[in-house]
């Protein structure tokens, strides 16, 4: 057998492992997000307005993410909205993470609604930082987990960011 199908047949002969994220992180770490917010069914309904502010600490297992504004393609008008603290940051053992939080969208036609819940991301370290993105936790094909009956719509939150 050649060196080349010997090395062949090696390959194909191990274990494919797929990995998520990086396991285990340490430290402070600062950087940006975008978040789109999406009903159940993928549709987006806003994105913000500009990248904000989060910092993620794993060693106090808290996170933080700046309130800011998320703009409908439907309005142009901004709303405010805000991932209230305390942000309970938990290692899954696998490299995802999940914060747990509320968040509120100050729409006063809609009387403020705000809902707790949580986010499951995939966290990874690269060579200039953390790449952060929210998985579909619940498994209806959109990234986030569904928020029902307090929005307009049910829906999701779809972070997605880095950080130095």
């Amino acid at each position: 057998m050649s060196m080349k199908r010997m090395f062949i047949a090696l390959m194909l002969s191990l274990p494919m492992v797929a990995t998520a994220g990086t396991p285990g992180l340490t430290g402070t770490h600062q950087g940006y997000y975008d978040l789109k917010v999406r009903t159940n069914t993928g549709l987006a309904m806003a994105e913000s307005y500009q990248s904000y502010p989060w910092e993620f600490n794993f060693d106090t297992g808290t996170a933080s993410f700046s309130e800011g504004y998320i703009v409908s393609p439907l309005s142009l008008i901004p709303l405010k909205y805000k991932a209230h603290p305390p942000i309970y940051l938990q290692d899954n053992g696998d490299g995802t993470y999940t914060a747990s939080y509320t968040f509120q969208a100050f729409n006063p036609l809609y009387g403020n609604p705000q809902a707790a819940t949580t986010t499951t991301f995939e966290i990874t370290q690269t060579a200039s930082g953390l790449s952060i993105e929210t998985l579909d936790s619940d498994g209806d094909g959109v990234p986030g987990e569904t928020i029902h009956g307090v929005f307009p719509y049910d829906i999701e939150q779809d972070w997605r960011g880095t950080t130095n």
